[in-house]
């Protein structure tokens, strides 16, 4: 469980790097490539390679996109707070 919940930091720590400095809302559309407001599975690996374990247990409803409130809830529930 340590070892995923680390994998897990460490990757949104590399999505913060990946927007240079922005919060992980402007991440979130940053990955949202096409502007659907949702973040499919492609454009999340995209954006964060090797993240697959992460998408499939943030995807809440297993749609097999992210919404905006999805990315929150995930965050939330690995202790990831916005920067703003």
């Amino acid at each position: 469980m340590k070892k995923v919940v680390f994998s897990v930091i460490m990757i949104l720590g590399m999505a913060a790097a990946a927007v240079a400095g922005d919060d992980l809302n402007r991440c979130f559309y940053s990955m949202d490539r096409n502007g659907d407001e949702a973040v499919s599975a492609e454009e999340f690996k995209a954006a964060l390679p090797n993240s697959a374990a992460a998408f499939a247990e943030a995807d809440a409803d297993k749609s097999g996109s992210l919404d905006h409130d999805e990315w929150e809830a995930f965050k939330e529930s690995k202790g990831i707070e916005d920067s703003h």
